[in-house]
């Protein structure tokens, strides 16, 4: 009978701390979006300048134009889990068919892609408070503000509304380590499945 007991508590414990291990690995992993802004803009401060060669062989800088995603995000599980966060996690755009035909359309290029070389993209995070709250933004430029040689020159406000007007149509992946730890929705703001 003994022996019978032991054996139950065994394998109660050993159900429990799989349940521990479980919770914990998901505490680690969360994080929700508690808002979505998006805009084209030529802000410097959000998307930083390109050094672009000029016709004497200077280097100038450019301010680019770019489709600009900021996400308030907050922590789900205990803060020490994210304490090295703002160097270990990315985030990318991955766009629908609307959002990939859109691009196209007004830049010529499916700005999403990592494979093109035409435009460069952009990622940056800000370090999550004590109430485990931050911000992660994304951005992807679409062209120069003024001509040269290296940067084709950004289409018009007016032709990048449909462009803005797609922007939400895709999901947002947040990797750690190279390892997809979240996907949601742009619209909705809702955790997705891969």
């Amino acid at each position: 009978m003994k022996k019978f007991i032991m054996g139950i508590s065994s394998a109660l414990l050993a159900v429990s701390l799989v349940a521990c291990s479980n919770s914990a690995s998901k505490e680690e992993d969360g994080y929700s979006i508690q808002k979505v802004k998006v805009k084209i803009t030529d802000d410097s401060n959000l998307i930083g300048k390109i050094g672009i060669e000029d016709d004497k062989g200077k280097m100038v800088d450019v301010k680019p134009k770019a489709l600009y995603y900021e996400f308030k995000m907050k922590q789900q599980g205990q803060h020490k889990f994210y304490q090295n966060d703002k160097d270990e996690i990315e985030a990318k755009i991955i766009p629908n068919e609307d959002l990939k035909k859109a691009s196209i359309n007004t830049v010529g290029v499916n700005v999403f892609d990592e494979e093109h070389d035409q435009f460069g993209t952009g990622m940056g995070i800000e370090e999550f408070n004590y109430m485990k709250k931050g911000k992660v933004d994304v951005h992807y430029d679409l062209g120069a503000t003024v001509k040269n040689k290296e940067m084709p020159l950004a289409p018009s406000n007016q032709k990048l509304k449909e462009l803005q007007e797609a922007a939400k149509h895709g999901k947002l992946v947040i990797t750690r380590n190279n390892k997809e730890i979240g996907r949601y929705d742009l619209e909705t703001l809702e955790s997705v499945k891969k």
